[in-house]
Formats: C-alpha cells, structure tokens, sequence
C-alpha cells in the first residue's frame, strides 16, 4: 500500500488525516514540522505521497514542496490552504504541487484526492517504464530489434551477464553474433575492462596458436621477441572467440585444458598462466553434427555450451526488418550526407518480401548501397537485391508450411497493409480521410503507418 507522509504544525490535524488514511489502509507517518519531514526523506529516500499544510513556523510548506518536486525522483504532493487563500493556492500549484485541499478537510474529499494524486503517478510511473522497455527493445547495446525472439534474447544476456559462465552464441552468418557478445560484455562487471575478438577462421592453425596463447621469445622462426596473446591480453575483460566450430583439433584440445584448468602457457614457454577473463565463444556451424561426424570434440562442446544463446535468422522476424532499415538509413544517409526522406510503399513490400538470406549484415549492405545511388527524397527500390519471391497463395501454398494461426496473422496484415497503401494514395496521406474509409480510428491508421514503415509525406507528393 502507499506510503504517505502528513505535515502540520498542529499535530492534532496531522493526528486526525492519519487516522483517516490508515483506515483505507494507507500507511501514515506524521510531522509537525516541515524541516523534520525534509531530514526524514534524506534518510528514507522515498514516500509516494505528501500532506502538507502551507503556513507553518519556521520553514513552511512551499520549502518542503521545493524539496519534494525537485528531487531526481519526484513526490507528489497535497497542500492544505485556508479557506478564501486562492491566491496562495495559485501559488503552491504554479510551484509543482500536485492539488490542495482547503481546510477544514472532508474525509470524503480527502480520500477522492488522494487516490486521484497516486493514480496519477501510478501511470507516470508506467509510461516511464514503457518508455525504457521501448528503448531496450529498439536498441540493446547497439542490437537493433524488438520481436519476441530478440526480447528473449536480451533476457538472456541480461541474465549472464554478471556472471563468469562459459557462453555459447549460435546464429547463422550475419545475424549479429558479436554484437550479442559485446553486450554480454557491456552489461556486466567486465564493462570497463578489454573486450578481445578474435576470428578463428581467419588464420592459419599456428598463427591463430600465438594469437590466441602468445609466444616466448625463440619459440619458433621469426620469435624475434615476447609477444603476449589474446587470452592475456583481455586480463579481466573478455575474449570472443568467433566461429569456433572452424578450430582445428590441436586448438580444440588447447582450448579444451584452458576451460577445464583455467590456465595455459605461451608458445615456447612452461610457465602457466592464470586465465582472468571470460571466455564467449560463437559458430554458425552445426555443433552436434560435427560432434557425431568427429570433427569436434564432445568433451569441448559442453565445455563451451554452458548459457547457449540463439539468434534467430532475420527471416524469422519480419517485424525487425523495417525497424532495422530505418536504422540503417538514419546511418547512412548522414555519413554520405544524403537527404533521404524514407522508404516508399514498393520499397517495403520489397524489403519484407526479400528472405535475407544474409541476414542482418546483408540487410546493412543493401541499404548503405541503395543510399549511395539514390538521387530522389524517397528509395523507390532497394539496390542489389535477388529477385523476389511473388505474393504468397494462402489457399494452396500454406497448409503444411505454416500453422493456421500463424498464416492468419500474415494474411491478414497483407490485407491491411494492401488497403491502407490503397487509402493513402488515394487520399493524398490524409490521414483523417482513411480512417474514415477503413471504418477504424486515425490512432488505428496512425498505428499501422508505423508498423509498415510507411510516412503519410511520401503519398502527399
């Protein structure tokens, strides 16, 4: 229940409201001075509501009300005024006060404001808390998305990412692997430390050794000098070690003892070295099929599959694909100064037809490369793109493909979105007007504009 503070020089008054809201369950602390409440709150650090009476000795209320509306986080608060004080009412209220009461205060009255006061920043409180969702959901540590996979997901690294455990990240190319990674590594107690990426495709098996372990000086041919590697050099950060699945098994097996001891030695060398930093590790590869076939080791595979994390392929969250474009539009259009208003209705339809095999990264490519060729206010076409697949036939070609549910919901966004590119260009981007001939509310047109990328500017023109 709320926690109230009431403030009056004359404590019977104070007494007597506390009573009142005790009874509805309200839990009540009384003051008889406005100074004694301020220290109070110094020490608490919260209420969710104050009673104040405005006229008192020494420090009055409107100190009290300053302190109270002007704290990171504010508390409402109800001043008591005197009958026929409208000017001082005018006052309090110009000053941040949520009401005020004239005294002497009906329970009836007193109750009705004070539920108004914290219904009020019961739902400040949930806007507030929506809007962070949003903000999380649209961009996690620079990870653009808000479908449910991608919710899940930043459960997920939020989840880990305090912790030490071994992480496993599976996606296909392009999907955003090391983006996921970092986060882990942003929204832990590592944040401050290095963040080491290192790819193990991209070197030969005895380059990627010395990266990853160093080497002494003379170990082998051109050793000129002491050279640390990636595992040391993260000291309490974290390594990334990005398709893992392509390790050969010399590596695997030293990756294997670095896990299970928690140290390893240079090339070269004898002397062991702790290892201080997390290890997250990443593949597009289908572990247990290599593990069946024998190219990697059992043993290593649930080493490293501790927290396995998933990322869904673009295709499987359509919802992404416009927010991700927009994105990247906002990007590129302002490194290559372009005055790029959006994307036309043909545009989307082509964006959300295409499957991304790519996925995120070709998605990138594609609208950095249509920004750079584009010479009108609106991308008519995404450049470079294969063909596209034609409309699909949800009577012949769906069942066995998708569930009901499912094909339901899609055909009945085409149809939505059909209508609504239908309504707009009749209409000239008059929003008002296709409402009215959809037969919804211009919340509802306003609504779906956003959800297919849609701007009412493109079809003024």
């Amino acid at each position: 229940m709320a926690r109230i503070m009431v403030v009056d020089d004359e404590e019977k008054v104070a007494l007597g409201i506390a009573e009142i809201l005790r009874r509805e369950g309200y839990r009540v602390a009384t003051f008889t001075s406005a100074m004694t409440a301020i220290k109070t709150l110094e020490l608490v650090g919260d209420v969710d509501l104050i009673l104040t009476d405005i006229r008192m000795p020494a420090v009055d209320g409107t100190e009290l009300l300053n302190f109270a509306v002007n704290r990171s986080k504010p508390i409402p608060v109800i001043v008591f005024t005197g009958y026929g004080d409208v000017e001082m009412a005018v006052r309090v209220m110009k000053l941040g006060a949520s009401d005020f009461l004239c005294k002497p205060i009906s329970r009836e009255e007193l109750l009705i404001r004070v539920k108004q006061v914290l219904e009020k920043k019961r739902l400040a409180e949930e806007v507030n808390n929506l809007k962070r969702r949003l903000e999380t959901s649209e961009a996690f540590f620079s990870i653009v998305g808000r479908s449910k996979a991608m919710q899940e997901v930043y459960e997920l690294i939020n989840a880990v990412a305090d912790t030490d455990t071994t992480v496993l990240i599976r996606g296909e190319t392009g999907t955003g692997k090391e983006l996921v990674a970092r986060a882990i590594h942003c929204a832990g107690h590592r944040r401050d430390k290095p963040f080491v990426a290192i790819n193990c495709t991209a070197l030969q098996h005895t380059l990627l050794e010395s990266e990853l372990f160093g080497h002494e000086k003379g170990a082998f041919t051109g050793a000129y000098a002491l050279k640390k590697g990636k595992l040391e050099e993260a000291q309490e950060g974290t390594v990334f070690l990005d398709e893992i699945g392509d390790t050969s098994s010399e590596i695997q097996a030293k990756l294997l003892r670095v896990l299970q001891e928690r140290e390893f030695e240079r090339l070269g060398g004898n002397r062991p070295i702790k290892l201080r930093a997390r290890i997250i590790a990443a593949t597009n590869r289908d572990l247990e099929e290599a593990v069946r076939a024998g190219r990697f080791r059992e043993d290593l595979y649930y080493r490293l599959n501790v927290i396995p994390i998933h990322i869904p392929p673009l295709r499987e969250r359509e919802e992404d694909i416009l927010l991700l474009a927009n994105h990247f539009l906002n990007v590129f259009k302002k490194r290559y100064n372009r005055e790029i208003e959006g994307f036309s209705p043909s545009a989307v339809e082509q964006l959300l037809e295409y499957k991304w095999p790519g996925n995120v990264r070709e998605l990138m490519n594609a609208i950095e490369r249509t920004v750079l060729i584009t010479q009108k206010r609106w991308i008519m076409k995404i450049a470079g793109l294969g063909s596209t697949e034609g409309p699909v036939n949800i009577y012949t070609d769906l069942p066995g493909k998708l569930p009901f549910l499912k094909a339901r919901e899609l055909a009945i966004q085409e149809l939505e979105k059909t209508y609504l590119i239908h309504y707009m260009r009749e209409e000239k981007g008059r929003i008002k007007k296709v409402a009215e001939r959809m037969g919804v509310s211009v919340r509802t047109v306003s609504r779906q504009l956003k959800r297919y990328g849609l701007d009412k500017r493109f079809f003024k023109d």
